[in-house]
């Protein structure tokens, strides 16, 4: 049997070293030249954040002022925040084009006040169903 034995314990060995060398030795092509982060969480705080995901949106209407490419989009919205109407200017991808839509308007009435001043600068401006940010808390300063 101590044979027997005798004739596997050396390629037995031999297989081993090789096995452990290997499983050391691989790199993993996902790893970048900074290392690697890995985050563990409590399944609560996931099944919160799925949760809450989406629900600081809520239905309402933007005034669509643009339709065309993203370098377009990108500096009509500069300009737009910068004329100093004091409304929030969004740029979305509506393929294969983008749009640039403002204001944060609960009711198609809230919008229209504005809609026909844009339409003075944005003849093309449109009003359209949205979602839209929902409205800033202003804390009041105390004495």
């Amino acid at each position: 049997m101590t044979a027997l034995l005798r004739t596997f314990q050396l390629p037995l060995l031999t297989f081993f070293f090789f096995a452990s060398i290997s499983a050391f030795s691989q790199s993993d092509s996902t790893k970048n030249s900074l290392g690697e982060i890995e985050v563990f969480s409590d399944p609560g705080i996931d099944s919160l954040e799925k949760r809450m995901r989406g629900k600081n949106e809520m239905k309402g209407f933007r005034i669509q002022i643009f339709l065309g490419s993203y370098a377009d989009a990108k500096n009509l919205r500069a300009r737009f925040l910068n004329s100093g109407l004091g409304l929030q200017a969004y740029i979305s991808q509506n393929t294969p084009d983008y749009v640039v839509r403002v204001g944060d308007f609960k009711t198609a009435f809230e919008a229209q006040k504005y809609l026909s001043d844009l339409r003075k600068t944005y003849p093309s401006a449109l009003l359209v169903a949205d979602k839209i940010e929902p409205p800033r808390l202003v804390r009041e300063k105390s004495n």
